[in-house]
């Protein structure tokens, strides 16, 4: 996996280094925007939404004549952003989604069916086709699944934990050019961390084993200082280390 999200398919860039019109902000209100559209739909999760991000980050990254009109539009970046959503739940099991539907329901008339069609084409040829790469969420559970010595209790409360935290994280700009492998690296890391896991030591030696990554590396320290804000600011102290604590439920 983790050399599939390295390939030039699957790399983002710091686009908007490339203009004036569209920043930071207007990304973090469109993946809110997302994961309240998400959470309407019955039956589908969050990672939908992250999945529909990536392809977002992917189409801005790209050299599409599309992407460039998006970086200096509002409107039109705006309408990349809907289709984006519109391709992931496209790929959810079991979940159909009609253009007109979306025209009329969830952009409300904002724009039309045809609009949303030709976006998608335009989307889909800048991203190679491309659509089944690991997500964050994918390697959260390969990490835990292959963890030597898994207590069920913690090993549920960690999952649930670091797949929070990346739903939270990749709606910030500053995580777009990080791999997903190391977003999920430094999510499980803080996760573990975080609940006082009684085998942290030795796990955090076997996720540096088997990702190659370092979570002292330089490179990954904006990533882990984002991550620490959002337990610090997000999560309660979870004294009981239950999965209630962290769902709420």
């Amino acid at each position: 996996m983790q050399q599939q999200e390295r390939s030039a398919s699957y790399e983002c860039s710091n686009y908007l280094a490339r203009t004036q019109v569209i920043d930071p902000s207007h990304r973090q209100e469109l993946c809110d925007w997302g994961y309240k559209t998400v959470e309407a739909c019955n039956g589908v999760n969050p990672s939908t939404a992250v999945v529909a991000f990536g392809y977002f980050d992917r189409f801005l990254s790209s050299d599409s004549p599309a992407a460039r009109r998006a970086l200096n539009d509002v409107v039109e970046c705006q309408l990349a952003f809907v289709t984006c959503l519109v391709i992931a739940l496209k790929i959810h099991p079991g979940f159909n989604v009609e253009s007109d539907f979306v025209a009329e329901v969830i952009t409300n008339n904002a724009y039309d069916a045809k609009e949303i069609n030709d976006m998608e084409l335009e989307i889909l040829v800048a991203l190679g086709w491309k659509l089944n790469g690991p997500t964050p969420h994918d390697f959260i559970d390969y990490f835990l699944e292959v963890m030597p010595h898994r207590n069920g209790t913690s090993m549920e409360l960690i999952q649930i934990m670091s797949k929070r935290l990346v739903e939270l994280a990749v709606t910030q700009y500053t995580t777009v050019m990080y791999f997903p492998s190391e977003i999920a690296f430094a999510s499980v890391c803080c996760a573990m961390h975080h609940v006082k896991y009684v085998l942290l030591a030795d796990s955090l030696i076997f996720l540096q084993t088997i990702t190659g990554l370092e979570f002292r590396d330089d490179n990954l320290r904006l990533l882990f200082q984002t991550m620490i804000c959002l337990v610090r600011s997000c999560f309660p102290a979870m004294r009981d280390r239950s999965p209630s604590s962290v769902t709420g439920e």
